[in-house]
């Protein structure tokens, strides 16, 4: 698989799971709402425990992690990179292709 395969893959992974996230925060907000699910809850955290750890499984480097909690899934324009390359991650392209460098620099 070429590169910019793997780009593409991932990218269109990262847009599921986006989208998915969302999604399952949307729910959890209904459910807090209308008074029927506790944050302090075995449901609730059975639910995040097991949505980080899929995250986990996928992403051996964090970075879905980091792009859906720290940088609020593009919106704050964090930056990342290598050797001190920084740039914004605003997309799941510009995500995909950071991740797909990782797996270079590592061998994966």
């Amino acid at each position: 698989m070429t590169k910019q395969d793997r780009t593409n893959e991932w990218e269109k992974k990262i847009k599921r799971i986006v989208k998915d996230y969302k999604n399952l925060t949307a729910c959890c907000d209904a459910c807090f709402d209308a008074g029927v699910l506790d944050i302090d809850g075995n449901l609730y955290t059975a639910i995040w425990k097991t949505h980080d750890g899929l995250l986990e499984m996928i992403d051996k480097f964090d970075w879905l992690s980091w792009y859906l909690y720290e940088n609020d899934c593009g919106a704050k324009k964090m930056e990342a990179g290598h050797d001190g390359k920084l740039s914004k991650i605003t997309t799941p392209k510009q995500l995909a292709k950071l991740i797909v460098e990782d797996e270079n620099r590592n061998k994966i």
